[in-house]
């Protein structure tokens, strides 16, 4: 009886060690996390448009004023062909304890470039526990838009009725920004 046990041991583990080690190898695949690079997709988005090639999404990036505790948010939209033609419409909302029923002009602007808009439409106001929402949308020429992506040292300055704000990127945005310069603005 003895032998028997011994030898049923045996062709057990004749199947059990190679079973634990397949398990074991099998496990330790599975663990291995490729490398990952950041492909740039949570910053934006494309959708194919036919016969006007795609539409681009620039998803909202942040910025805020160091003086007090506005932000704003800024999202781009632009369709792109294999040529540079069309504009960008760039829309914004401002979070504040002021309301902003009317801006004079926006600038945008890094260490090399700036452009500027006088032509600000108003999308809507609104009132939250915190404050209000104001939403305004302007168009740049496609290629402006192109140049200020090209140094992440951006300012956005508002001018409202002899008042000036200037907002600065918050961290994530400066990767943001880089992010879509090397996965959007280089196909350009």
């Amino acid at each position: 009886m003895k032998k028997i046990l011994i030898r049923k041991l045996e062709t057990l583990k004749f199947y059990f060690v190679p079973l634990i080690l397949m398990l074991l190898l099998l496990s330790s695949c599975l663990s291995i996390k490729p490398s990952t690079t950041k492909s740039g997709k949570n910053y934006f988005e494309t959708f194919f448009v036919g016969e006007e090639g795609t539409q681009y999404f620039i998803k909202p990036i942040l910025f805020m004023d160091e003086k007090s505790s506005e932000n704003l948010i800024l999202d781009i939209t632009f369709r792109y062909r294999n040529e540079i033609k069309d504009s960008a419409t760039v829309n914004f909302s401002i979070k504040s304890s002021t309301l902003y029923k009317t801006i004079d002009s926006l600038d945008i602007s890094n260490k090399d470039n700036k452009i500027e808009s006088d032509q600000l439409v108003l999308l809507f106001n609104e009132k939250s526990k915190t404050g209000f929402t104001s939403r305004y949308s302007t168009r740049f020429r496609l290629n402006e838009i192109k140049e200020i992506f090209n140094n992440d040292t951006w300012e956005i300055t508002i001018y409202n009725q002899n008042k000036v704000t200037k907002y600065k990127p918050h961290k994530k945005t400066t990767r943001a920004i880089n992010a879509v310069r090397d996965r959007v603005f280089v196909l350009m």
